[in-house]
């Protein structure tokens, strides 16, 4: 009897062993059908190719590449960007490029306001932008983003070079030498996003008609401390006459502005650096500055940024400098500032 129960034992410890491997093993399986069809974003493996028109802009192990169709162009060139990424058409496409002094890009005839997305749709895989520049030679940077539903963003950052030969050498010599220049674009009709970085003490002087404005460098401890603090100086938006009007409440289809300013209140310079902006804009979503140059010791940075496709409500425009504490400073807590802004629905 009891040789039977052993043996009667052993066979359902051998059932128990097979159903278990059985699970085990239709476990695994479900587990690889599901990898292989989650959709692919932000990860380390790759992705194909995207086609657009028998063009073939290749990801590899990446989730976004954007390829320009000329690397060097003449001032008033168009220029085509394609790219592909690996988020879905759910998702929000981007153009955004860096201010330069003297410098814009156009599309469809309108001027692009630097430091600012350009929204474009997500289902597009190219965009025609047509740069203009002041200078004899600009080099241009320039990005596409792509952000998901989730607020999770990929970008791909690629240079332009801007030639304009018509420019002599010697007027940008002369213009180019003893000068602090506001980074933002000349626009023919309404202003742009600029940047411009005050050194005090100044001395100012007027020869000819070119202003040139001598820095007279303050001295950095290399053992004292940055401090970046920011403060909102005004919110509103561009009016009709291409001026920016600073109010409170705006219209839906307005062009809205606004400006703050950054300060390095340490004793230290304090290295490069960048912000993070909320917009009130459709999608919603943070946008990411070009790398600021460094502010001395009691500099200034006054940035100005415009900003369509608003959206009906009282929204904020927050701004964030050094979002991820990369510099040591003496405080983090005055990194932030920000704005309401109510957007009428007509």
């Amino acid at each position: 009897m009891s040789a039977q129960k052993d043996k009667s034992s052993t066979v359902k410890n051998v059932i128990a062993i097979v159903a278990f491997a059985l699970l085990l093993l239709v476990g695994i399986w479900s587990a690889v059908q599901v990898i292989m069809f989650v959709p692919r974003l932000f990860s380390d493996t790759g992705v194909a190719t995207q086609r657009d028109a028998g063009n073939e802009v290749e990801l590899g192990d990446r989730d976004i590449v954007a390829r320009l169709s000329k690397e060097t162009v003449q001032s008033g060139e168009p220029v085509t960007i394609e790219w592909a990424h690996s988020g879905t058409s759910d998702g929000v496409l981007s153009f955004s490029y860096a201010c330069k002094e003297g410098f814009y890009f156009q599309i469809d005839g309108r001027t692009v306001a630097c430091n600012a997305p350009y929204n474009i749709l997500a289902t597009d895989s190219s965009l025609e932008v047509v740069p203009l520049s002041a200078k004899a030679s600009v080099e241009a940077p320039l990005a596409i983003t792509y952000t998901n539903p989730q607020g999770e963003s990929v970008r791909d950052t690629q240079t332009l070079t801007v030639n304009n030969f018509s420019i002599a050498k010697d007027t940008i010599d002369e213009a180019n030498e003893d000068t602090v220049a506001a980074p933002g674009p000349i626009e023919p009709v309404q202003p742009s996003t600029a940047t411009t970085v005050t050194n005090e003490p100044v001395a100012t002087v007027t020869p000819r008609p070119v202003v040139r404005t001598v820095r007279i460098p303050r001295t950095s401890n290399p053992y004292g401390t940055s401090d970046l603090a920011t403060e909102m100086v005004a919110i509103g938006d561009i009016n009709r006459f291409g001026e920016f009007e600073a109010k409170g409440v705006v219209r839906l289809y307005a062009r809205g502005a606004a400006k703050f300013k950054v300060t390095n209140l340490g004793d230290k310079q304090s290295g490069s650096w960048y912000f993070l902006a909320n917009l009130p804009t459709q999608g919603g979503y943070p946008f990411t500055s070009q790398i600021q140059p460094s502010l001395m010791p009691g500099a200034s940075a006054e940035i100005f940024m415009t900003f369509d496709q608003l959206v009906p409500g009282i929204y904020p425009f927050t701004v964030h400098v050094d979002p991820f504490n990369q510099i040591q400073e003496l405080s983090e807590l005055n990194n932030a500032t920000g704005l309401n802004i109510t957007v009428l629905n007509y």
